[in-house]
C-alpha cells in the first residue's frame, strides 16, 4: 500500500508540475533574497578587508607636530599589539600650468605597509622615478615613460628633484574611491597621488608613522572586533607618546640651542670682522692723507725742475749750430776721393770680366770632363754587375734544371712503389675475403658447437653418475664379499659393469674434450672476423691513398716539365744579355780616349788663367785699401751726423719733455685735487660703514634674541594618532555596508513574508483540491499519517528545493552584483571578492520557508483528514451566495451586464482567495515601490542640500596662525574679486552634542552678516516649506540631529565644547539632509559660550557666469597668506554623488526581484483559481461561451484584483518606505521622506504589464479546458 502511495506521489509532482515549480520558484525567490541581501553587508566586510590585508593597509598612523624619528619607529615596534611599524614621509605638491594646475599628494614607497596595486608599468626602482594615480593619469593624459614636474610651494623643500620619470601606474589602499582629500595647495583639493623611493625626500625626519596591528588580519575590518583592537592598540600607542615626544622636545631644544650658539658666535666673529674691516678702512684714509702730502710736495719740486731744463736746452742749441758747419767741409773732401775711386775701379772690372770668361770656359770644359768621366764610370759598373748578374741567372738556372731532373725522377720511382703497394694490396684483398668468410662460418657453427658441448657435458656427468654408482656397488659387493655374503664369481659381475661404466666416462669425457677444443677453435676464428674486416677496409683504404698518391706524383712530373721548359726560356735570355754586354764593353773603350784628350786640353788653359787671376787680385788689393781709408772718413762725417743728429733730437725730446712734465704738473694738480675730494668721501663712507656695520651687529643681535624667544615659545610636542576611519570614503565603504544591512533587516523580510503566504495558500488549495481522492484513500484503509505524508512531503519537496535553490543562487549572485557595484566607486574592493555562504541566514529562511509551508499544509491535512470518509468523497457544498456591497448602489447595479455581476460576486464569494491575491500583488507593489522610493529618497539629497537649502558655492578654511593684517588683505582681496557675488565671514567650527551612547559631531555656523546669510542658507520646514529666520530667540538646529537627541522647538540642547558643557535653547527645527548643523546668531553665541565669535573662516559665493571656474577663483584666493584651503561645494555634491549612486544597483536588484515576485504570485493564484474552478469553466463552455469570453469571465477577475493590489500596494509601500528609510539612514546623513509621482506610475505599470503577461498564458491554459469534464458525475 505504501509503494501505492509513494508512487502517487511522484505522479501527483508530474500532474501539478505547474503548481509544484510555483511553490519552488516561489521559495527559492524568498530565500534567494532574503539570504542573499543579508549575507550582502557582511560579505562587503569581508572583501574590503582581504583587499585590507592583501595590501597590509596601515591600522594607525602617527603623526607629530615636530616631526618623527627612527628611535620613534623602533619604541613603537616594540608597543604591546604592534605587528609593524615603518616610517614615511609625505608633502602635497603642484603640477601642470594655468588651467591645467593640479595637486597631488606625494608619500614614499613603503616597505611592508600600504602596498600598491600596479594596473600599468611597474614600481619604482631608482632615484628620478615615480608611482602615479592611475585615476590622475587617466584625466591628464600621463602615460608610463612620461616625465612629470612636481613643485613645492614652501620655502624648505622635502624633494630633492623636481622632475619625476612616471614608471607606473595604479592604486593605493589609502585611497579606495575618488575622493583624494583637501590640502593648502592650488584650488585647496587634492587631484591625485604619487609616490617616489624614500631616497627621493631631504630631511631625515619622518612626516608620518604608519602602524600595522598584530592580529589584525584574523579580525575583519569595520567590526566590533577590530574597533576594540584598534582602540586598544592606540591606547597603547598613546602610553609611550609623552615619553616619546619629550624625549624629542628635547632633541628639537637641544638642537636649537646649538644653532643658536652656532649664531651667537658667527655673530661673535662677524663683529669682530667688521671691526677689522673698519680699522684696516681707517689706516688705509690715513695713509691716503700721508700719500697726498707727499704727492703735493713732489708737484712743487717738478716745477723747479722744469725752469732748470729750459736753461739747458738753450745752450745745447748753440753747440749744434757749430758742430753742423765743420761737417758739411769733409763731406766735400770726401766726394773728390770717391770720384778718384770710381775710376780705378772701372778700369778692374774690365780687366776681371775677360779673366771670368776664361776661368767660365775652363769650368765648362772641367765639368764636360767630369761628367763624361762619371759617365765612363758608372758604365764600367754597370757592365761588371750585368756580367755578375748573368753569371748568378746563369748558375740559378743550373740549379734549377738539376732539381728538376732530380724531382722527376723521384716522382717516377714513387709511382713505381705506390704501383708495387697497389698490387701487394690488391693480393691481399682476396686472402682477406676468404678469412672473413671462414670466419663468417666459424661464427655459424658456434651455436651448433656450443649445443654439442652440452650435450657432451651432460652425457659426460650421466656417465660420471653411473661411473660412481657402479663404485659404489662395488664397494659394497666387496664389503659383502669381505663379511662371507656372497663369493668372488658373484664379484666379478661388479667389477665388469664398473669396468664398463668407466670406459663409457672415459668416452664421453673425450667427446667433452673434442667439442670443447672444435669450440674454442671456431670462436678463436669467428673472434677474427672484425680483425679481418679492419684489415680488408684498411687495404682497400691503402688503395684509395696509393691511388690518390699517384694522381699526386703525375701532376708533380707534370709541372716539373713544366719548369724545365720555364729553364730553357732563361738560357736563351741569358744568351741575349751577354749579346748587350758586350757591345756596351767596345762602347766604354772608345769614351774612355777621348776623355784622356780633353784632361790635357783643361790643364794648359789652367795654367794660363791662374797666372792673369793673380794680376787681377794685386790690382783689388790697392782698390780695397782706397776703399777702406773713404770709408773710415765717411764714417767719422756719418758719426758726426749722427751725433748732431742725436743732439737735435735731445733738444727736440727736451722740449718735448718739458711739455709733458707741464702737462704732468697740471694732471698732477688735479689728481691732488681728486685724491683730497677721494679722501673726503672715504672718510663719509668709512662713518657709514661704521654706522651700518652697528645696525647689522644690532639686527643680529635682535634675530638671536628672537630666536631665544622662539625657542622659548617652542611647546612640547604632541602625537597625532589617526586609524583608517579618516581615510577618505574608509569609513564610507563601511556605512555603505550598513545600509545594505539595514535594507537586509527590513526588505527581504517583507518579501519572504509575501513568498511564504502565497506558498501557504497553494499548498491549502491543493490539500482542500483533493478531497475526494484523500476519502478515497481514507476508505480503502490509509491511515491519517499515510495520507498526509502524501502532501507533507509534496510541501517539504518543494519547499526543500526551492530553499537550496535561493540559498546556492541568493549567496552568491547578490552579493556579487551588489559588492561589484560597490566597486565601481571603490576600487580594487570588487577585485578581491570573499563571498561566503552565510550560515545563519541561510537557516533561517530555510526553516521559516519550510515551517510556513509545511505547517500550514499539516493544519489543512489534519483539518480534513477529521472528516469521514463519505463527506470527504463528496465535492464540498458551494458556498451560498450573498448579496454583495455593490449590489446595495443600485444605479451602478443597474447597469452593469451580467458577466459583470457575476464577475463581482465570484470575487466576494471567495473571499479567502481575494484577500490573498490582492496581498500578494499588493505586496509586490509595495516592495517595487520601496525601490523606486528608495532610489528617489537617496537622488533628492544632494540637489535638496546644495541647492534649495545651502546657496554658496565654497568655505575658505584660514590659517589659525594667519595675523589680523593678513585677515584684513584677506577680506579686501574679497571684496575686490568682481567674479564674486557674495562673501560671509563666519565661524565654523566642529562642537559634541552629547547623547546616551555616543556623542554627535555638529557642525556650529556662527555669520557676522546677517543679510547675506539669508541668501547663503535656506532655513525651512520639510513637510510645510515654511522659512525660518535666524534670530537671538535661540539656536536653529538640523532636523536629523533633533530626532538623534529627541527634542523638540523650545528644549534646551547641551553642547559641549573644550570639555565643558553649555546649554541653548532650540528656537527652530530646520530641514538638513546632509550632517548635524547648528545655526547661531553672534548674540546668542556669545550669550551661550561667553566670548565673542572669532569670525575666521568664510563662505562664498560665484557670478553665474563664473560658476565653472571655481577652481580657478580658489587658487586666486588661495594665493593669500591667511587662506590655508577651501571646499567647494560642488566637490561635496559630486562626492555624495558618488557614494549614493552605488546604491541604484542595489535598488534595481530589489526592483527586478519584486517583479519576479509578482510575476510569480500572479501565475501562481491564477493558477489555483483555473484548477479550482475547471468543472465551472467547462459548464460555461457547454453553455455556448466562446474561448475568448470564458477568458474575459475569469481573467476580468485577475485585473479587478491587480487593481485592487496595486491601491492597497501603494498604501502599503508609502509606509514600509517610510519605515526602510528611516532604518537604513546613518547618523550623519537623512534621506528624502517623499516617492516621486512617476514612481507610482512605473510601478503601477509593471504590474500591469505582469499581471497581462499572466493573462495572456492563462488564456491559453482555458482554452484546453475539456468540455467533457463538466458532464462527468460529481458522485
Amino acid at each position: 500500500m505504501k509503494k501505492a502511495l509513494h508512487k502517487d506521489f511522484w505522479m501527483e509532482i508530474r500532474k501539478t508540475r505547474a503548481r509544484f515549480i510555483s511553490i519552488f520558484c516561489i521559495v527559492s525567490l524568498g530565500v534567494a533574497f532574503f539570504s542573499g541581501i543579508q549575507a550582502s553587508s557582511p560579505d562587503m566586510r569581508m572583501s574590503g578587508d582581504a583587499y585590507y590585508t592583501e595590501n597590509r593597509m596601515m591600522d594607525l598612523k602617527v603623526m607629530g607636530t615636530l616631526g618623527l624619528t627612527e628611535e620613534d619607529v623602533d619604541a613603537l615596534k616594540k608597543v604591546d599589539g604592534v605587528e609593524w611599524a615603518e616610517g614615511a614621509w609625505s608633502t602635497d605638491v603642484l603640477c601642470g600650468e594655468a588651467e591645467t594646475q593640479k595637486v597631488l599628494h606625494v608619500e614614499s614607497v613603503n616597505e611592508d605597509v600600504n602596498g600598491l596595486t600596479v594596473t600599468e608599468g611597474r614600481l619604482p626602482e631608482k632615484s628620478g622615478e615615480c608611482f602615479l594615480d592611475v585615476t590622475f593619469a587617466k584625466g591628464m593624459g600621463y602615460k608610463t615613460g612620461d616625465e612629470i614636474e612636481l613643485r613645492e610651494d614652501t620655502e624648505d623643500f622635502l624633494l630633492k628633484k623636481k622632475t619625476y620619470t612616471v614608471t607606473g601606474l595604479g592604486r593605493t589602499p589609502l585611497y579606495i574611491s575618488f575622493n583624494r582629500g583637501n590640502t593648502t595647495l592650488g584650488s585647496g583639493e587634492v587631484n591625485g597621488f604619487a609616490y617616489v623611493l624614500p631616497e627621493d625626500f631631504e630631511q631625515e625626519i619622518f612626516t608620518q608613522i604608519y602602524v600595522r596591528a598584530h592580529g589584525a588580519d584574523r579580525v575583519t575590518s569595520y567590526t566590533d572586533a577590530y574597533d576594540n583592537l584598534i582602540e586598544k592598540l592606540q591606547k597603547n600607542v598613546e602610553g609611550i607618546q609623552k615619553e616619546r615626544c619629550l624625549v624629542r622636545y628635547e632633541d628639537v631644544m637641544s638642537e636649537a640651542e646649538e644653532k643658536l650658539a652656532d649664531a651667537e658666535q658667527e655673530l661673535a666673529d662677524g663683529k669682530a670682522e667688521a671691526q677689522k674691516e673698519l680699522a684696516d678702512a681707517r689706516k688705509e684714509l690715513e695713509d691716503g692723507e700721508k700719500d697726498y702730502a707727499d704727492g703735493k710736495k713732489e708737484y712743487e719740486d717738478g716745477q723747479q725742475k722744469l725752469v732748470d731744463a729750459r736753461e739747458q736746452l738753450e745752450k745745447g742749441k748753440k753747440q749744434l749750430a757749430s758742430s753742423q758747419q765743420t761737417i758739411t767741409d769733409g763731406k766735400n773732401q770726401l766726394a773728390a776721393a770717391r770720384a778718384e775711386l770710381a775710376n780705378g775701379w772701372e778700369e778692374f772690372y774690365a780687366g776681371e770680366d775677360k779673366l771670368e770668361a776664361g776661368w767660365a770656359q775652363y769650368r765648362s770644359g772641367k765639368q764636360q770632363y767630369d761628367e763624361g768621366k762619371k759617365q765612363l764610370e758608372e758604365a764600367k759598373k754597370q757592365l761588371a754587375a750585368g756580367k755578375q748578374k748573368l753569371e748568378e741567372s746563369r748558375t740559378a738556372l743550373n740549379q734549377q734544371q738539376s732539381q728538376i731532373e732530380n724531382g722527376i725522377a723521384q716522382a717516377q720511382n714513387g709511382i713505381k712503389t705506390i704501383e708495387a703497394q697497389i698490387a701487394d694490396l690488391n693480393g691481399q684483398i682476396p686472402q682477406l675475403e676468404a678469412g672473413i668468410q671462414q670466419a663468417a662460418q666459424a661464427e655459424a657453427q658456434l651455436p651448433g658447437l656450443q649445443q654439442a658441448l652440452a650435450a657432451a657435458q651432460s652425457t659426460a656427468a650421466e656417465k660420471k653418475a653411473a661411473a660412481d654408482s657402479a663404485q659404489a656397488a662395488f664397494e659394497e659387493a666387496q664389503a659383502r664379499l669381505a663379511a662371507g655374503e656372497i663369493t668372488e664369481e658373484e664379484l666379478i659381475p661388479f667389477q665388469e659393469a664398473l669396468n664398463a661404466a668407466r670406459a663409457e666416462l672415459d668416452a664421453a669425457n673425450s667427446a667433452v674434450v673434442q667439442a670443447q677444443t672444435a669450440l674454442d677453435n671456431c670462436s678463436a676464428a669467428a673472434a677474427k672476423k672484425a680483425e679481418l674486416e679492419a684489415g680488408l677496409a684498411a687495404a682497400k683504404d691503402g688503395i684509395t691513398q696509393a691511388e690518390a698518391k699517384k694522381t699526386e706524383l703525375t701532376q708533380t712530373i707534370e709541372q716539373l716539365r713544366a719548369g724545365q721548359t720555364a729553364v730553357e726560356a732563361g738560357r736563351e735570355k741569358l744568351e741575349k744579355e751577354e749579346q748587350k754586354l758586350a757591345l756596351a764593353e767596345r762602347e766604354i773603350t772608345a769614351n774612355e780616349k777621348k776623355l784622356k784628350a780633353s784632361e790635357k786640353k783643361l790643364n794648359e788653359s789652367l795654367a794660363v788663367l791662374q797666372s792673369s787671376q793673380a794680376e787681377v787680385d794685386a790690382s783689388r788689393q790697392k782698390l780695397y785699401a782706397a776703399q777702406a781709408e773713404i770709408d773710415a772718413n765717411a764714417q767719422k762725417l756719418t758719426d758726426g751726423e749722427a751725433e748732431l743728429e742725436n743732439g737735435r733730437q735731445e733738444i727736440l725730446d727736451g722740449e718735448k719733455e718739458i711739455k709733458e712734465n707741464e702737462q704732468k704738473l697740471i694732471d698732477a694738480e688735479k689728481e691732488l685735487a681728486d685724491a683730497k675730494k677721494k679722501l673726503e668721501d672715504g672718510w663719509e663712507e668709512y662713518h657709514d660703514g661704521e654706522k651700518e656695520a652697528d645696525e647689522k651687529i644690532a639686527d643680529g643681535e635682535k634675530k638671536i634674541a628672537d630666536a631665544r624667544k622662539e625657542i622659548q615659545d617652542i611647546e612640547e610636542p604632541e602625537w597625532i594618532i589617526t586609524d583608517r576611519n579618516d581615510l577618505p570614503e574608509y569609513s564610507d565603504y563601511g556605512d555603505n555596508a550598513d545600509r545594505i544591512k539595514s535594507i537586509g533587516e527590513v526588505f527581504p523580510v517583507i518579501f519572504f513574508l509575501v513568498a511564504a503566504l502565497i506558498s501557504l495558500t497553494t499548498m491549502t488549495r491543493m490539500v482542500e483540491e483533493q478531497r475526494t481522492q484523500i476519502g478515497t484513500l481514507k476508505a480503502l484503509g490509509y491511515s491519517k499519517y499515510d495520507i498526509a505524508s502524501k502532501y507533507l512531503n509534496y510541501a517539504f519537496l518543494a519547499t526543500a528545493g526551492g530553499s537550496v535553490a535561493g540559498i546556492l543562487i541568493g549567496e552568491k549572485i547578490l552579493p556579487y552584483i551588489i559588492i561589484k557595484a560597490y566597486g565601481i566607486m571603490y576600487h580594487n574592493v570588487g577585485n578581491n571578492l570573499e563571498i561566503h555562504y552565510e550560515l545563519k541566514f541561510a537557516l533561517t529562511a530555510s526553516v521559516a520557508a519550510v515551517v510556513c509551508t509545511v505547517g500550514a499544509t499539516i493544519f489543512s491535512c489534519f483539518k480534513v483528514l477529521a472528516e469521514t470518509p463519505a463527506s470527504l468523497m463528496r465535492p464540498p457544498a458551494p458556498k451560498e451566495g450573498k448579496r454583495v456591497l455593490v449590489e446595495k448602489i443600485t444605479i451602478l447595479w443597474k447597469h452593469l451586464n451580467f458577466t459583470w455581476k457575476s464577475c463581482l460576486r465570484n470575487l466576494f464569494r471567495y473571499k479567502k482567495r481575494l484577500f490573498m491575491t490582492i496581498f500578494g500583488i499588493s505586496g509586490s507593489m509595495a516592495l517595487m515601490l520601496v525601490g523606486f522610493g528608495i532610489r528617489d529618497s537617496i537622488s533628492d539629497i544632494v540637489v535638496k542640500q546644495y541647492e534649495e537649502l545651502q546657496h554658496y558655492d565654497g568655505t575658505i578654511i584660514t590659517d589659525e596662525d594667519a595675523t589680523p593684517e593678513e585677515r584684513e588683505k584677506l577680506s579686501e582681496y574679497l571684496k575686490q574679486n568682481k567674479k564674486l557675488q557674495r562673501f560671509t565671514n563666519i565661524q565654523f567650527t566642529k562642537i559634541t552634542a552629547p547623547r546616551e551612547k555616543s556623542n554627535i559631531s555638529c557642525y556650529l555656523y556662527v555669520p557676522e552678516d546677517m543679510e547675506t546669510f539669508r541668501e547663503d542658507v535656506t532655513l525651512r520646514n520639510r513637510i510645510t516649506k515654511e522659512r525660518y529666520e535666524l534670530t537671538d530667540e535661540g539656536a536653529v538646529i538640523s532636523e536629523k540631529t533633533a530626532r538623534l537627541l529627541k527634542l523638540r522647538t523650545g528644549d534646551t540642547i547641551t553642547l559641549e565644547k573644550d570639555y565643558e558643557e553649555y546649554q541653548v535653547k532650540v528656537a527652530v527645527i530646520t530641514e538638513n539632509y546632509m550632517g548635524h548643523y547648528i545655526y547661531m546668531t553672534p548674540a546668542v553665541y556669545e550669550q551661550t559660550f561667553g566670548e565673542k565669535p572669532a569670525y575666521e573662516d568664510t563662505v562664498f559665493s560665484l557670478k553665474d557666469e563664473y560658476l565653472d571656474e571655481a577652481e580657478a577663483v580658489g587658487k586666486e584666493i588661495l594665493s593669500q597668506p591667511a587662506a590655508l584651503s577651501i571646499s567647494y561645494t560642488d566637490s561635496l555634491a559630486a562626492q555624495v554623488d558618488r557614494m549614493l549612486s552605488t546604491l541604484g544597483i542595489v535598488i534595481v536588484v530589489l526592483i527586478v526581484s519584486a517583479g519576479m515576485l509578482a510575476f510569480v504570485v500572479l501565475y501562481n493564484l491564477n493558477n489555483i483559481n483555473i484548477t479550482e474552478r475547471q468543472r465551472e469553466l467547462a459548464t460555461l463552455k457547454v453553455l455556448g461561451f466562446y474561448d475568448k469570453e470564458v477568458s474575459q469571465y475569469v481573467l476580468r477577475e485577475n485585473i479587478l484584483l491587480t487593481i485592487a493590489g496595486i491601491i492597497f500596494g501603494s498604501g502599503f509601500g508609502v509606509i514600509l518606505h517610510r519605515y526602510i528609510i528611516v532604518t537604513v539612514e546613518v547618523d550623519a546623513v537623512m534621506f528624502g521622506r517623499n516617492i516621486r509621482p512617476i514612481s507610482f506610475l512605473y510601478c503601477a505599470v509593471i504590474t500591469s504589464i505582469f499581471s497581462a503577461i499572466v493573462n495572456l498564458f492563462m488564456h491559453r491554459k482555458l482554452k484546453k479546458i475539456d468540455m467533457v469534464e463538466s458532464l462527468k458525475s460529481v458522485e
